[in-house]
C-alpha cells in the first residue's frame, strides 16, 4: 500500500496582494501588512510575519530508543521535552541543516539522514516550513551549543515517547508533528 502524501496546492488563489509594506525587520524575523483583495472584491489588510526554514531530526540510538532534549524556552518560561531542530542557515539545505543542529544541539553524529516529510508550521500568517527527518547510525560526540541554548540531552525508547506524546507530556508543536510522521517507521 503506498503513502498517500497531501499535494500542496498553490491555485486556485481566490486573494490577490495589491501592495506590501515591511513594518518590522529583526534580520531572522520580518514582518510585513499585505492589503489583500479577494474574487468578491473584499478588501483587507494581512499581517504576515517571515521566518527561517527550520529543520526537525527525529534521532534514532539504537533499535528503540530516540534522542530527546530539555530545551529552555524563554517565552513560556520553562522547560519542554524535544526533538533537536534549527533552523537553516543561508544556502544551506535542510539535510545539512538537521545534521549540523542534530551535532551543535546533542553532540551525535548520523551516519544516514531519512527525510520523513516538511509541513507548515503557522500557515495562517507565515510561510514558513519545519522540514523532517529521521537520523539513524548516531555516533556520540561532544556538544557544540550556542551560548544562548540551555540543553540536557534525555534518552527515551520509542514506547516511553509515545506514551508521553499520547498522555500530553509532549507537547512541542513541531516534535508532536515529527514524531507522527516517524510513527509507523518506529513502531510498525
Amino acid at each position: 500500500m503506498t503513502r498517500r502524501v497531501p499535494k500542496f496546492q498553490r491555485n486556485p488563489k481566490p486573494w490577490k496582494t495589491l501592495g506590501s509594506r515591511k513594518l518590522i525587520d529583526l534580520g531572522e524575523v520580518k514582518i510585513h501588512r499585505d492589503r489583500i483583495v479577494s474574487k468578491t472584491g473584499f478588501r483587507t489588510d494581512h499581517l504576515r510575519l517571515s521566518l527561517h526554514d527550520f529543520s526537525i531530526i527525529v534521532p534514532v540510538l539504537d533499535r528503540d530508543r530516540l534522542v530527546f532534549i530539555w530545551n529552555y524556552r524563554h517565552p513560556i518560561q520553562g522547560w519542554e521535552l524535544e526533538l533537536p531542530a534549527g533552523l537553516i542557515d543561508y544556502g544551506e539545505s535542510p539535510a545539512i541543516g538537521a545534521r549540523r543542529e542534530l551535532k551543535e544541539e546533542t553532540g551525535y553524529s548520523a551516519r544516514s539522514l531519512k527525510r520523513l516529510g516538511w509541513l507548515h508550521t503557522l500557515p495562517g500568517i507565515s510561510p514558513q516550513r519545519a522540514h523532517i527527518f529521521l537520523a539513524s547510525g548516531l555516533r556520540k560526540g561532544s556538544v557544540k551549543r550556542e551560548p544562548y541554548e540551555y540543553m540536557k540531552v534525555k534518552i527515551l525508547s520509542a514506547t516511553e515517547a509515545y506514551r508521553l506524546l499520547e498522555s500530553g507530556g509532549i507537547v512541542h508543536s513541531p516534535t508532536v508533528s515529527a514524531l507522527g510522521l516517524a510513527r509507523k517507521t518506529l513502531l510498525g
